[in-house]
Formats: C-alpha cells, structure tokens, sequence
C-alpha cells in the first residue's frame, strides 16, 4: 500500500510540474498561443489551417513548401510588412499594418511569394 501511495505522490507532482511549466510563451493573444513580434502565414482563410511563423524580415523567397500557398496574414509585428506574389519583391504587392490581420482574395489568395518589412512598391 504504501508503494501504491508513494507512486501516487510522484505521479501528482509530475502532473502538477507539466500543467505550471506549459503556459510559458509570450503571446499577442495567449489562449491562441501566437508570439506578439511574428507574422503568420495561414494556408487557410480567415487564420485557418497550416502556419508557418515567420521573423519579421525582407524574405525574397518563403520557398517551395509555402510558396502560393497562403490565404490568409496575421502580422503581429511592429512593422508594416508587405506581401509580394513574385519572388525577390516583384510582381503585385499589398501592405499590411502592424497588428493587423487579412484575408488574402482574389490576386493575392495562394500567390505570395516573398514578404518585405522594409516598404513596399518599386
């Protein structure tokens, strides 16, 4: 019996450790769990769907896996970043505020390409 105590007692302290070590992050909003400083790309509409995270920087291809895939931006950065539909910050391009989250229609839904925080247009 007091084996089965003992084992209890660890497995309670355990479990305890777990659930206060967990919620740890920074985040814009904690229950969504995302970082304030980020900008998230979603394949989904409306933050729906796969994410990739991204450090908010002049990036002149996000690659194969997520090029002309996202739908939709939450840009919890404190810059305003654009996206671009061509790599290298060409083609069509459309500027989204710091905080800000937005639905990628028509042109711009499945076509980003690379993502600058350093201004927008020519």
């Amino acid at each position: 019996m007091k084996l089965t105590l003992k084992a209890t007692a660890v497995a309670a302290t355990i479990a305890s450790t777990v659930v206060l070590a967990a919620p740890g992050t920074a985040s814009a909003d904690p229950k969504d769990g995302y970082i304030a400083g980020k900008i998230y790309l979603f394949d989904g509409h409306n933050n729906t769907g796969d994410v990739l995270q991204l450090e908010p920087a002049d990036i002149l291809n996000i690659g194969w896996a997520w090029n002309d895939r996202a739908s939709s931006v939450w840009n919890l950065s404190n810059d305003q970043v654009c996206i671009w539909t061509d790599i290298n910050h060409h083609g069509y391009y459309f500027s989204i505020p710091a905080g800000a989250k937005q639905e990628l229609l028509f042109l711009y839904d499945n076509a980003v390409s690379s993502i600058s925080v350093s201004g927008c247009g020519g």
